[in-house]
């Protein structure tokens, strides 16, 4: 699918070294689960790994989807599924890695089921094709827990995915209020929150703000702008800003790639 976006230059998951430590400490408390109207609940204890990818130069997201292709029958045999790929097609801002071009999901059948894959042999024998293609020290990892999905299939084809980090003070709870307020005014102008995954952790190294990562559909990439420009939602400006962290949180134009559908 050729996208109507203007692409930005990438180049390609922070080091998987940092993941077997990352994964050792306990995981967050269970936060309270978001449920707007129009979205049902994520099953209890959904685990899932998002993933932004950044590629070396002369390598794309095609390149990126024949490695897993290699590496997801290793996976299955831990209980690591592929469950989702999108094009990053434009960088909006934030402090989320800029030169990322796929974003990734795999659901897990438990937290251990990622170390469990990156200590299986044939993994390894992957790792020099992995990082002959992506560029590990310009990408970012979350194991998340799946907080709610839409009830209805997305509309159009564009995306908005965003890495949401908050002030300090403010929780997960601060966010789902958020969220439910600026649903009516979304639902005007063609963006529909989908998904919505909390972060547990983050793997490697970076800002430790980051609280979810969320996706919407959009009618078309002007969706987003035609949101902003809404009286209401200029209304609620002051509000997000006290309980966000503008600056660290991150957004991206993506495409669904078909073949991860």
């Amino acid at each position: 699918m050729r996208s109507t976006l203007t692409r930005t230059p990438r180049l390609a998951a922070t080091a998987l070294a940092a993941f077997l430590s990352a994964l050792a400490g306990p995981l967050a408390a269970t936060a309270p689960t978001l449920a707007p109207q129009g979205s049902i609940p994520a099953p209890a204890g959904d685990t899932k790994l998002v993933a932004f990818l950044s590629m070396n130069s002369g390598f794309g997201p095609a390149d990126h989807d024949g490695y897993e292709r290699r590496i997801a029958p290793i996976a299955a045999s831990h209980g690591m599924l592929r469950e989702g790929a999108f094009t990053l097609e434009k960088f909006l801002g934030g402090s989320g890695p800029a030169k990322a071009s796929t974003f990734g999901v795999w659901s897990l059948e438990t937290p251990a089921s990622l170390p469990a894959v990156m200590s299986d042999a044939g993994y390894a024998a992957e790792v020099p094709l992995r990082d002959r293609l992506h560029d590990m020290q310009a990408s970012k990892m979350y194991l998340v827990k799946e907080e709610y999905v839409a009830s209805t299939p997305a509309k159009g084809g564009v995306v908005l995915v965003g890495i949401i980090a908050m002030n300090p003070g403010f929780d997960f709870a601060d966010h789902a209020s958020y969220e439910k307020t600026l649903e009516a005014i979304t639902s005007r102008h063609g963006m529909k929150l989908i998904k919505a995954y909390r972060v547990l952790k983050q793997l490697g190294p970076g800002s430790e703000s980051s609280l979810s990562v969320n996706i919407w559909s959009l009618t078309s990439p002007e969706s987003l702008g035609k949101v902003m420009q809404d009286p209401d939602y200029q209304a609620l400006v002051p509000y997000r800003d006290r309980i966000h962290n503008m600056a660290e949180t991150s957004m991206y134009f993506a495409i669904p790639r078909k073949e991860a559908q």
